[in-house]
């Protein structure tokens, strides 16, 4: 569900920078409100998975993104879009903690890592919203049609699958804390947390403007290429949970890196959508098991409850996605899509050269 609604919001951003009439650098600023929205929420919904349990705050959050995303409908200008847009970014940061919070719950009574496979719904959520936009701007909708419509049906089957979520076992022990900041033993994880953030949300917010701006692809071709790089991300995360019980968690780390910096490269070495494309997926496919891995090393740590030890790392990912977009918005204004692009890639090579570093941890 969270999926399918971040997938809704990352596909009509083109159609919301043309309707406000936006360039790159604006686009970027509003884009930092999303981000900021989910930092507010992930520094205070920590502690409150741990007081209250992370099933209760996932009904309210998800019912709230439910809700609140129609708001970009309503904007008429930047400052109503802001505050539309950092509503939105509440709602998903909180659903956001609380879903992995209870994620880490089910995999601590199955005895087996599971994380990749969780995540692997929301990429598989994400290509499940990118089609419902480009089915609607292929018959001809607007932004408006399938926003409402994926909206509406996501409500039902989200309060029906909330009655089988578990109680969380340690969420009534932990209280006093106010905000969810990261202990020195999560610092590390935090940083690739954080870089993992700045490359997934340069796809997400930028993926689909790339495709239409800098290559000439039509409404509905940009929305099938996060569509690419969504399909990618489910694959790679249905298979991850394997993959971790048969390796170690630093060669995941690291290899992935590799697979998204050669996914950079193909994206962006020349004027080829089919090339795009193959680069959007091995990006997708890079990327799809780091976050996850990074989340169930940070659950699962001692000092910390899973709900702000998740919120603290979270935190750092979503400073990464609230600084992150958005300089590749101004990098753009002062060079090109492309090269702002390219250089975000870069903090990949960071991933692969110290990942190692995280078994110490």
């Amino acid at each position: 569900m969270n999926g399918t609604l971040v997938g809704c919001w990352a596909s009509g951003i083109p159609q919301i920078k043309e309707r406000l009439g936006l360039d790159e650098g604006t686009l970027g600023l509003a884009l930092l409100a999303f981000a900021f929205g989910s930092i507010v929420a992930m520094l205070f919904g920590g502690p409150r998975i741990d007081h209250f349990g992370s099933r209760l705050v996932l009904l309210i959050s998800t019912l709230g993104f439910s809700f609140s995303l129609p708001l970009v409908l309503l904007a008429q200008s930047l400052p109503q879009l802001l505050a539309a847009v950092v509503v939105i970014g509440f709602a998903n940061g909180l659903m956001d903690v609380s879903m992995n919070a209870q994620g880490i719950t089910v995999e601590r009574r199955r005895d087996r890592p599971i994380m990749s496979s969780l995540h692997a719904f929301f990429s598989i959520g994400g290509m499940t919203g990118a089609a419902a936009a480009a089915l609607s701007y292929g018959l001809g909708g607007g932004i408006e049609h399938y926003l409402l419509t994926v909206c509406v049906l996501v409500i039902p089957p989200a309060v029906f699958a909330l009655h089988g979520l578990f109680p969380d076992a340690q969420a009534a022990g932990l209280k006093g804390r106010i905000l969810a900041l990261p202990p020195r033993s999560l610092w590390l994880i935090a940083a690739f947390t954080c870089i993992a953030f700045v490359c997934e949300g340069a796809m997400f917010d930028w993926g689909a403007v790339y495709l239409r701006d800098a290559l000439g692809s039509d409404a509905s071709t940009a929305a099938l290429g996060f569509g690419t790089f969504s399909a990618a991300m489910a694959a790679g995360r249905l298979l991850g949970d394997r993959v971790v019980a048969r390796t170690s968690r630093v060669t995941i780390l690291r290899g992935s890196a590799v697979i998204a910096c050669l996914g950079y490269v193909l994206a962006l070495a020349g004027e080829s959508i089919v090339l795009t494309f193959f680069g959007y997926a091995l990006i997708g496919l890079g990327v799809a098991n780091i976050v996850p891995v990074l989340f169930s090393l940070a659950g699962t740590r001692k000092e910390i409850g899973h709900g702000s030890g998740i919120a603290a790392v979270a935190t750092a990912g979503y400073s990464g996605s609230l600084l992150g977009p958005a300089w590749v918005g101004f990098l753009a204004d002062l060079f090109s899509l492309r090269w702002a692009l390219a250089v975000t890639a870069v903090f990949l090579v960071l991933l692969v050269c110290f990942g190692r570093l995280v078994r110490k941890d």
